[in-house]
């Protein structure tokens, strides 16, 4: 009897080849079909004789090599892949013999896995899976897990998953291969009813009991259709409606980056042995990288810290020799201090050598005459004792601090010599402070901690015999200013005294040097840790790979269901970006226990952590995963779908 109307599936002339070695085997051979919407179809024959080929032809899960394929007009053939993924996703739903559901997630879970390429929002897809598991009998397995389940409920649960999306037509490949024939009756009762509700059922069988069911029955031997009873006439004009509306319901949206982040750590919490081995590679990699990073941090802050001391950061400012020759006073320092912006440090000095003797034992060494509060500014540390006050300045008191090494070298390195008396160059005076001693420091530093400071005018009076000053030691607050500073003090003495009559002495290029120095060793550090992450990163892409083998089926399964090449690309590469930004938290976290771990047992900052170089050790972490993770995923998205179904 004919129809009314255009079929919804045509073949004209349809063939399928494959090439096995170099012999080219014919899987389907000139066939030529009309499906009408709302028909039960069985296709039957004997093992190699095509069936499964002709079923994922139909479904859009391969192409034919020769002829044309139409779906309601559509030229499947012609299709690219994500057109033939819209159509898996909107108007076809497999039913597989062996059930191919997912086993780390619920019946209700696997239900829904459809609408998640889809676009439908969360809420919507559960109620729906809810309602298809409670019209299946299953309202009370909605919860468990596949394994828990009997295999008729198993392929009643495949069966409302390739109804979630609404298909107009169900392609069932022997569902009843894997079930008793209780079951095997119930599934035929399932998929009867549902073409008694308009859908249109496909069904491949080599059972003729199983056959009987459908009103249609289409035989195929060695890739040709040698039977076919003919069409049904039932229900066409509502069984149209049915096979038209899912397109013009859904517009082939993609899966959302938040449900291939969900479905990753679904995956990750279903294998966990494979995802505490890839985590422990990124811990490693990510551990070594900060931990390099913050040791060299923190050797570049000593480094610069002891240089900012010895003046890294400084300005000294000295009268010029010669005919335009300035004195140099107290009132150009006050007037530096009180006018000039960022500074750490005013110190206005006079220096000269001299012999002190303390205890039994004598030491040669350098005199710097210097007022409290430029000690006090410079950073120096009084391990015992008190800085000058200006009543001492006024008085020109006999007192003496003497730097740590220098205490240690005359009274002995347990002895406590504040109260004592030293004398300097013959004359007596009262130690009121002895300098903190730095084991750490070297060079100039180590040599400037065996001075002796006295106050200024002390030293003017009675030390030096003259009033005006040898230098004036400046220290900017900002490392980077260091020439805006020089300048405007330049503006300011030449306001006061002319043009070029002082000198100032500026160790700004020493200073970048021992920056560069700083940064030269970070990168190495951080190149030696780098290359544990890189290490960590070929772990990750070999694990990544054995998963991808291992879920061979589960892709397919994913692309069956609808998901696009670029679903299964985003699911895999966030799986990967997941772990390694984990494991990099879990990096960041040790190697921050280990720094202060290791700070507690010196007397500085061994190892320094800054923002940026936990931002670094993290990003490091989360691209590691992306870039090693991006091979495998590839390789998944760019699976054949009938290949990995059959794996």
């Amino acid at each position: 009897m004919e129809h009314n109307g255009p079929p919804l599936i045509r073949l004209e002339n349809v063939g399928r080849r494959y090439r096995a070695g170099d012999t080219e085997v014919g899987a389907l051979k000139d066939v030529t079909l009309d499906i009408h919407a709302g028909e039960f179809v069985a296709v039957m024959g004997p093992s190699g004789s095509g069936k499964t080929t002709l079923m994922n032809i139909i479904g859009c899960l391969d192409q034919p090599s020769d002829g044309e394929y139409f779906y309601s007009g559509l030229p499947v053939h012609a299709a690219g892949s994500d057109e033939r993924a819209r159509l898996r996703r909107e108007a076809f739903g497999f039913v597989f013999q062996d059930y191919n559901l997912l086993r780390m997630v619920t019946a209700q879970e696997n239900v829904e896995m459809p609408a998640i390429y889809a676009g439908i929002r969360r809420r919507i897809r559960w109620a729906r899976a809810a309602e298809l598991l409670s019209t299946l009998g299953l309202a009370h397995r909605t919860g468990h897990h596949p394994n828990e389940l009997s295999g008729g409920e198993r392929q009643r649960v495949a069966i409302g998953r390739a109804l979630m999306n609404g298909a107009a037509v169900v392609l069932a490949d022997e569902p009843t291969g894997s079930v008793d024939s209780r079951n095997g009756k119930e599934i035929m009762a399932q998929l009867a009813a549902l073409s008694e509700r308009g859908r249109t059922v496909i069904l491949v069988t080599h059972d003729p009991t199983v056959a009987r069911y459908a009103r249609r029955r289409i035989e195929l031997l060695d890739g040709r259709v040698v039977s076919d009873t003919g069409t049904n006439p039932g229900r066409q004009a509502s069984a149209v409606r049915a096979a038209r509306a899912p397109s013009q319901r859904m517009q082939a949206p993609v899966a959302s980056l938040a449900e291939s982040a969900r479905t990753a750590r679904r995956t990750l919490r279903g294998n966990k042995s494979r995802t505490a081995l890839t985590l422990l590679g990124i811990v490693i990699g990510v551990f070594s990288v900060t931990a390099m990073l913050g040791v060299a941090q923190g050797m570049r802050n000593s480094i610069l810290d002891s240089f900012r001391l010895l003046g890294g950061a400084s300005l000294t400012i000295s009268p010029r020799f010669g005919e335009n020759s300035k004195p140099l006073t107290l009132s150009d320092a006050d007037a530096i201090r009180s006018q000039i912006p960022n500074l750490l440090s005013v110190a206005p000095e006079m220096s000269g050598g001299g012999m002190l003797v303390g205890g039994e034992n004598s030491e040669s060494a350098r005199i710097t005459a210097t007022t409290g509060r430029a000690l006090q500014e410079r950073g120096l540390i009084l391990a015992e004792g008190a800085f000058f006050e200006e009543a001492h300045t006024e008085s020109y008191a006999p007192v003496v601090i003497l730097g740590g090494l220098l205490a240690g070298n005359l009274f002995g390195e347990h002895a406590r010599p504040v109260g004592e008396y030293v004398l300097i160059n013959g004359e007596p005076y009262q130690v009121i402070g002895v300098f903190k001693r730095n084991e750490e420091a070297f060079g100039a530093f180590a040599f400037q901690q065996r001075f002796a400071y006295v106050p200024l005018m002390t030293g003017a009076a009675r030390l030096f015999g003259r009033d005006n000053l040898d230098s004036i030691q400046i220290i900017a607050a900002d490392t980077d200013q260091v020439e805006t500073v020089q300048n405007a003090i330049e503006a300011l003495l030449s306001r006061r005294h002319g043009a070029g009559a002082f000198r100032i002495a500026n160790q700004a290029e020493i200073l970048a040097a021992q920056n560069d120095i700083g940064r030269i060793v970070s990168l190495v550090f951080g190149a030696i840790g780098g290359i544990s992450l890189v290490v960590a990163g070929i772990g990750v892409m070999n694990i990544m790979l054995a998963s991808v083998a291992e879920r061979t089926r589960e892709i397919g399964l994913r692309m069956a269901i609808g998901a696009r090449e670029r679903d299964i690309l985003m699911q895999f590469v966030c799986e990967a970006a997941m772990v390694a930004g984990l494991g990099g938290a879990v990096g960041l976290i040790a190697a921050l226990g280990l720094g202060a771990l290791a700070n507690s047992f010196t007397p500085m900052a061994f190892v320094a952590f800054t923002p940026w170089i936990l931002l670094v050790g993290l990003s490091c972490a989360t691209l590691t995963g992306v870039i090693f993770g991006f091979a495998p995923a590839r390789r998944a998205a760019g699976m054949d779908p009938v290949a990995a179904l059959r794996a």
